[in-house]
């Protein structure tokens, strides 16, 4: 068998699938850069997509290392905070207490649940706060948490315990009082009119033909329930 030379062979031209989308083949006579169809390679790199990727990293790492400080964990906390305030309050009753302080009874409503608390000496120095609400294991009980809630409940009573200055009816049997300047005795009677000029913390001030009068204690906590505006 005779052995051909090489140079009797025809020149030999590379073709194909790799030639065609110019992927600089060896025999390319010069180097070509890119790629006609980018998705013909696989992984290829993606400059949008790697600036993403690179964003999403910082962001990470950023939350990464907030979550291990107190700043986050206190944010988070407030806006749990938030959902605990107060959505309502009613005021039950008040009872005098050893004819000297008066103890209020309320129900509340926190994330829609009800709540009952009392309120000891109310107009006193020594006034607290006491619910079921700070035992509640459904509760974040955090201390500004509760220092907020019970002056909350205290400041509502103390606005509810003022009424506003106007024209008030008496709708119980009878009420008695003295003027502020002279002592004098009034004695009011169901149906009687008086004219609030001024409510404080533990006083209002009233007009009855002219001539002021105090009303205290019993006269002032009971109020609301003694009379209605007119």
């Amino acid at each position: 068998m005779k052995i051909k030379r090489f140079k009797e062979y025809e020149k030999i031209n590379e073709t194909s699938e790799f030639n065609l989308q110019r992927m600089v083949p060896d025999n390319a006579p010069n180097a070509i850069w890119g790629v006609d169809n980018p998705q013909l390679s696989h992984d290829g790199y993606d400059g949008k997509q790697s600036a993403i990727n690179n964003a999403l990293a910082r962001v990470n790492d950023i939350l990464f290392k907030l979550s291990r400080t107190t700043t986050l964990n206190r944010l988070r906390s407030n806006i749990a905070l938030e959902s605990q305030d107060i959505q309502s309050l009613t005021i039950q009753r008040i009872l005098k207490n050893n004819n000297v302080s008066y103890d209020v009874y309320v129900k509340f409503v926190i994330e829609d649940n009800e709540y009952w608390g009392t309120v000891s000496d109310i107009l006193g120095h020594n006034t607290k706060v006491k619910s079921e609400v700070f035992r509640d294991s459904n509760i974040i009980q955090s201390k500004e948490w509760s220092i907020k809630i019970k002056g909350t409940i205290v400041k509502h009573i103390k606005k509810w315990l003022s009424p506003d200055p106007g024209k008030y009816k008496l709708i119980n049997n009878e009420v008695t009082c003295y003027s502020k300047e002279s002592g004098k005795l009034l004695k009011m009677t169901q149906g009687m009119v008086v004219d609030i000029v001024r409510s404080y913390d533990k006083e209002i001030l009233v007009e009855y033909r002219n001539e002021y009068y105090r009303l205290v204690d019993d006269n002032f906590v009971y109020f609301n329930w003694w009379f209605e505006p007119v």
